[in-house]
């Protein structure tokens, strides 16, 4: 894929996005049917993790933001929380939703969990970057096995599928100190979920259906499950 190499001449024209990443589910889990891959891009992150702090100090709330941690008792500061990415200018969200009823795991990803994972994070960012952007990436951290080099392996295949530097690095981190990995997770859990009360998975926890609602009011949309291809709010659903 071939696109115009950008040039140090062309300082003003390059754009240089973070990407905070999370997951949902386990990809080589047979039992549970959804996995989810989200990220958030953003140039400046400063302004949103600058309101989810005072709204966290206003709140005395600082659990992390956790789409399975919803519930009636925080569900006013969630909402508040969704109000401020909705108020920032600038944040966009992608997600890529893969249902493994409808996966070969065997055949697409040689029953290798770490190949199917770095695969689906390939597609993702593929599909949200931009011509003139150099992306950032900091991803929830996972335990792997030392053979598995999920950064550099990530870096390059973007880079030679774009064929120019299209991500800088990128880098796992803990999210539990990284406001914009959890609120990542916030988004996808509540994309997911909706798959999964609408599929009858579960039975249907008020304050987790509430909030998903509450963001497809915010997104202009009546569901998640057909996908949704708008610019600050897209969902995939992963077709071989």
């Amino acid at each position: 894929m071939s696109e115009k190499l950008l040039t140090i001449k062309d300082f003003k024209k390059i754009r240089t996005p973070f990407v905070f990443f999370d997951e949902t589910g386990s990809v080589n889990d047979r039992n549970n049917r959804y996995f989810g891959l989200g990220m958030i891009k953003c140039m400046q992150p400063y302004f949103l993790d600058t309101k989810i702090r005072k709204i966290r100090e206003k709140n005395n709330f600082y659990d992390e933001i956790k789409s399975n941690k919803v519930g009636k008792k925080n569900f006013r500061v969630m909402k508040e929380i969704i109000d401020a990415i909705f108020t920032t200018p600038g944040i966009k969200f992608g997600c890529i939703v893969i249902n493994k009823d409808h996966l070969d795991f065997k055949a697409e990803f040689k029953n290798d969990p770490y190949l199917a994972y770095q695969n689906f994070t390939e597609e993702l960012l593929k599909k949200n970057i931009g011509k003139t952007e150099l992306l950032i990436v900091l991803a929830d951290y996972i335990s792997t096995p030392d053979n598995i080099k999920f950064e550099v392996d990530v870096k390059h295949n973007m880079n030679k599928h774009f064929e120019r530097l299209a991500v800088c690095g990128v880098h796992r981190v803990d999210s539990i100190g990284i406001n914009l990995i959890q609120i990542t997770d916030l988004l996808l859990g509540a994309v997911v979920y909706e798959f999964k009360y609408r599929n009858k998975l579960v039975s249907g926890d008020r304050s987790k259906i509430g909030l998903y609602k509450y963001i497809l009011r915010k997104v202009g949309i009546k569901t998640f499950v057909n996908g949704n291809k708008k610019k600050r709010f897209n969902v995939m659903i992963y077709q071989k």
